[in-house]
């Protein structure tokens, strides 16, 4: 039998998903210094765990959160785990509840986390939930990013090429000439670039008077390759706001360039081992380790040792 994702994966155990949410934390609390955070609307797909919606509630205390489910099988599971009251869950498919929840122009963060393929984010979620966001709104769109997904497909019996069929689920006949970026190192930049294409024309088509103004571009992988873009909605007021706050600044907040969070997997005792040497003015010698770390893994723990998830097993 076939294992929904929710079901396979526990999405608050995956340490390089985990750091992204930090990251993104990070930057809203530089952009928290000129824009209304709290009062904002976070509108996304909570699953069974709900990990992003707690650090919304907890660190910003949003208090209008909204999931969205599309399989009513799952709706008293859904509702059983909802963490807090104030969180809603919507039972539909997102292209129809992202243009109702969104109807009132409240400001929003919409994170549409997709587990699955490129594919589903050109469906017209996005461009549903852009058409209903105010000027002052963030958008971020999740997807698997791994180039297998584009082999295997047939029309009419017979096998399409990898950029024929991206180029059909984009409607974009200029992706047939993109084969040379089908590669497993290059497609996940492609795959970023077609998403933030996206929201920008998404924006200029149903935001008159608004530009997209580009702040993540995460490349992440806990098994499976995946990323995350997304920027703001924003008239020039909002577009000045988002200046003096700072956030294009953070080394995190890279606009259209891909950020890769790369963190190792450790144990426990390793992981104490590398933070008794941290903070560190300056870079760890991976040589001087007693056990073995690539200078790559050594120095993304070195980067990102506050963020690093803990985890851990209660006795009962």
């Amino acid at each position: 039998m076939t294992k929904r994702s929710f079901e396979a994966i526990n999405y608050m155990l995956r340490p390089n998903k985990n750091v992204e949410r930090k990251l993104f934390v990070a930057t809203l609390k530089k952009l928290h210094s000129q824009f209304d955070i709290p009062n904002y609307r976070y509108v996304g797909f909570g699953s069974m765990w709900f990990s992003d919606f707690i650090l919304m509630h907890r660190v910003f205390n949003i208090c209008d959160l909204v999931t969205i489910e599309n399989q009513k099988s799952r709706q008293k599971r859904v509702e059983f785990n909802k963490p807090f009251a104030c969180i809603s869950v919507r039972m539909d498919e997102a292209s129809v509840a992202l243009g109702e929840v969104l109807d009132d122009k409240k400001p929003s963060i919409v994170w549409l986390d997709y587990d699955g393929p490129l594919k589903n984010a050109v469906t017209g979620d996005l461009e549903t939930a852009v058409g209903a966001m105010s000027s002052g709104s963030m958008l971020l769109v999740s997807v698997n990013a791994l180039v297998d997904q584009l082999r295997g497909h047939k029309a009419d019996d017979e096998e399409v090429s990898p950029e024929a069929y991206l180029a059909d689920i984009c409607d974009d006949e200029g992706l047939l000439k993109c084969g040379n970026q089908l590669t497993l190192n290059d497609f996940p930049l492609l795959a970023a670039k077609i998403i933030h294409d996206r929201i920008k024309a998404a924006v200029l088509e149903k935001q008159p008077g608004c530009e997209y103004i580009p702040i993540w571009s995460y490349r992440y992988a806990d098994g499976a390759t995946m990323v995350t873009v997304g920027g703001m909605i924003a008239n020039s007021a909002d577009r000045t706001k988002l200046e003096d706050s700072g956030v294009l600044s953070l080394s995190v907040a890279t606009g259209l360039t891909i950020f890769d969070i790369e963190l190792p997997i450790l144990t426990e005792k390793e992981k104490r081992a590398l933070d008794k040497l941290l903070p560190s003015a300056g870079k760890l010698d991976w040589k001087k380790l007693e056990f073995e770390l690539r200078p790559s893994e050594v120095e993304a723990y070195q980067r990102f040792y506050l963020e690093y998830p803990i985890f851990g097993e209660l006795a009962a």
